[in-house]
């Protein structure tokens, strides 16, 4: 059976690492700094903090953005659950938002329309809050009005619109996941980034030495953040092959299929005209892992009637799929996952 995920790490890779622990320097420090500040470049914010875990991090956010027991907050059904769990700590009033069609992210009219003052802006699948001008014929931004948005771009790291738009151009304050199955992986941590008119905020926040990122771990994500466009360059590759299989069925890609959009490839998610479990099954008779795209998403969680209330983010809910694509993929394996592609039932 083909892995579905794996770290892209080579073993020239872990020189850095190596010598993080030569140096004695493994506990929250030096590289974990420059870690955090590599990041923040990435997603156009001046600073940063990095934690040892995802929860800590999206914590830490929410207080910077200001979000307490006075707040109403939009979120997509699509967003991992951990985001709802960890607003329903500040005492918050959640609103739940359906997604856009074409770009899986918080409908605009949604969020203007819910009263909310902030957004948590999950750019699912490395899609982001664009949508086509048809006056223009060019890709414009989503306006989401003057609601405050927290942006996370762990599934969006790498991915581009022309030379306008990338991952964190939204959000005053942006998170990153960096688990073993993200697009850059520290084997476990995220990090957050601010704009300049939160580094106040952000400088009040006192964080635990329990609660912030290792060296260790920072070095290891330091060496894939360097490595991160030609990583996404191999993946949009093998998902330029997996299209043109897709294409052959009845079945259509998830996300944004804008002309100069370049997804980060962080999976290949598919929308069914089918029953999921048909194409899991079938999947793994072939020793292909498919799996549901949207399992730990709010919608798993979501006690009400999801088709009455959010039909777009239902069908997306029950009805996509994701399968392997990372640039350590043999390219029988990619062969052999592009069959299963072009005879999904």
């Amino acid at each position: 059976m083909i892995r579905f995920y794996k770290p892209t790490l080579k073993r020239k890779d872990m020189d850095g690492v190596l010598q993080t622990m030569v140096n004695e320097e493994i506990g929250p420090g030096e590289s974990s700094r420059l870690f955090t500040q590599m990041f923040a470049e990435r997603v156009k914010c001046s600073k940063g903090l990095s934690f040892r875990t995802y929860p800590d991090c999206i914590d830490t956010a929410l207080k910077v953005l200001g979000i307490d027991e006075t707040s109403t907050v939009a979120i997509s059904l699509l967003a991992p659950s951990v985001y709802y769990h960890e607003l329903k700590k500040t005492g918050c009033t959640v609103v739940f938002v359906d997604v856009d069609r074409e770009n899986g992210l918080p409908d605009e009219q949604s969020v203007l329309s819910s009263g909310a003052q902030f957004l948590v802006l999950y750019d699912t699948c490395g899609s982001l809050a664009l949508k086509y001008n048809r006056e223009s014929t060019y890709a414009e931004k989503v306006s989401y009005g003057d609601v405050k948005i927290l942006e996370d771009v762990s599934e969006a790291l790498g991915a581009f619109c022309g030379e306008e738009y990338v991952p964190g151009d939204w959000g005053r304050v942006v998170v990153s996941s960096f688990e073993d199955n993200n697009i850059v992986s520290c084997a476990g941590g995220a990090a957050l980034a601010v704009k300049n008119d939160c580094l106040s905020p952000l400088k009040d926040q006192t964080v635990s030495i329990y609660s912030r990122m290792t060296d260790l771990n920072a070095s290891l994500g330091a060496v894939q953040l360097q490595n991160l466009d030609s990583n996404c360059e191999r993946s949009r590759k093998i998902c330029q092959r997996y299209t043109q299989k897709l294409m052959q069925t009845k079945h259509k890609a998830f996300g944004l299929t804008l002309l100069d959009f370049n997804s980060s490839c962080s999976c290949f998610a598919v929308f069914l005209d089918s029953k999921p479990e048909d194409s899991i099954k079938f999947g793994a008779r072939n020793g292909v892992p498919v799996v549901r795209t949207f399992s730990d998403s709010i919608c798993s969680i979501y006690e009400g009637d999801l088709f009455a209330s959010f039909p777009v983010s239902a069908a997306y809910y029950f009805r996509t799929v994701s399968f392997p694509v990372y640039p350590f993929l043999k390219d029988s394996e990619i062969d052999l996952i592009a069959k299963v592609i072009a005879h999904l039932l």
